[in-house]
């Protein structure tokens, strides 16, 4: 290697349970040897329940020495290191832990670089945290789109639109823990969904006043053509139902008029509101990268089917 060069970044990441080979532009991913016995060690694990797996009861190391297991949960573990991503050209670590992030949106299960970067649960299947599927071939033209969003952001100097973007598939995934109550949820979503505006807002083409909360999720879902579901269009009072909810939850400590936990939204009703925000996260993170399926941000917020996700639709 020419003196001038400096080597590729490279940095191991998990946990993902299939094989992923591949070279795209300056990214190559490669799997790490063993994959098959660290899939069955997570898929046996006693700690795995319903295709998640939970970090068990946390253990406290003792000064007097010896281990002692306490009753409660831990919240922070790690898994197992199942691929390795490579990049020619990186600007440092940053950059590839970016694109670890958008691989893990894309394929719908957390993945990290940490030694411990799950928080209280995580799937060990993918598109458990997401509401479509993308097919395996799809998977450099996520690379390329992730690249693509990389690269416009760090040549204009917006590194918090790349902080943001992580910050809302974060903040997605956290929210869809299966011991959360709903109040949980929603205050979680809700901040993805601020993210998403803040990362749209910074780069709109047009000028003007920002717009209010009761206003931001029709100018986002305006922007992808995604129809305006029912809970963010503006009534009479010109207000939105989930800009009070907010309000309430945020500033006042209650959700449907209670103190947070004890009342849930829609027990009278068909509606599942949280399922519909993660959709709505979803098709806007996917917007911000420019994933070009317009049939996906069409497709219906209101039930559990999942749609195609198509990065090169004919």
């Amino acid at each position: 290697m020419p003196a001038n060069l400096k080597p590729p970044l490279k940095l191991e990441f998990g946990f993902y349970p299939y094989k992923l080979d591949i070279i795209q532009g300056p990214v190559t991913i490669s799997t790490l040897a063993d994959l098959a016995q660290k899939r069955k060690g997570i898929e046996e694990h006693p700690n795995v329940q319903n295709g998640w797996i939970y970090p068990g009861n946390a253990k406290t190391h003792r000064l007097e020495g010896g281990v002692s297991t306490e009753p409660y949960s831990g919240r922070v573990f790690g898994l197992p290191k199942t691929h390795a991503i490579e990049h020619s050209s990186a600007n440092d670590e940053k950059h590839l832990k970016f694109h670890v992030w958008a691989l893990s949106f894309f394929t719908g299960m957390r993945l990290t670089t940490e030694e411990a970067g799950f928080l209280d649960a995580t799937p060990i299947k993918q598109f458990k945290l997401v509401d479509f599927v993308m097919a395996f071939q799809e998977t450099p033209l996520a690379i390329e789109l992730a690249e693509r969003f990389w690269s416009w952001n760090h040549k204009k100097g917006k590194q918090v639109q790349i902080d943001r973007f992580c910050a809302a598939v974060h903040a997605l995934f956290v929210s869809q823990n299966p011991q959360h109550l709903q109040f949980e949820q929603f205050i979680y979503l809700y901040t993805a969904l601020d993210a998403c505006f803040r990362i749209l807002w910074e780069t709109k083409p047009e000028t003007g006043k920002e717009p209010s909360h009761a206003r931001r999720l029709k100018w986002m879902c305006d922007r992808f053509d995604i129809p305006v579901p029912a809970w963010a269009d503006m009534g009479a009072n010109r207000s939105t139902e989930v800009a009070a909810l907010r309000n309430g939850a945020i500033h006042e400590g209650l959700f449907i008029g209670q103190p947070l936990g004890f009342a849930m939204e829609g027990g009278e009703s068909n509606r599942n509101l949280t399922l519909e925000m993660e959709g709505l996260v979803c098709r806007l993170l996917a917007g911000i990268l420019e994933v070009p399926d317009k049939d996906y941000f069409k497709s219906s917020l209101n039930d559990r089917q999942m749609s195609g996700l198509e990065l090169n639709p004919q």
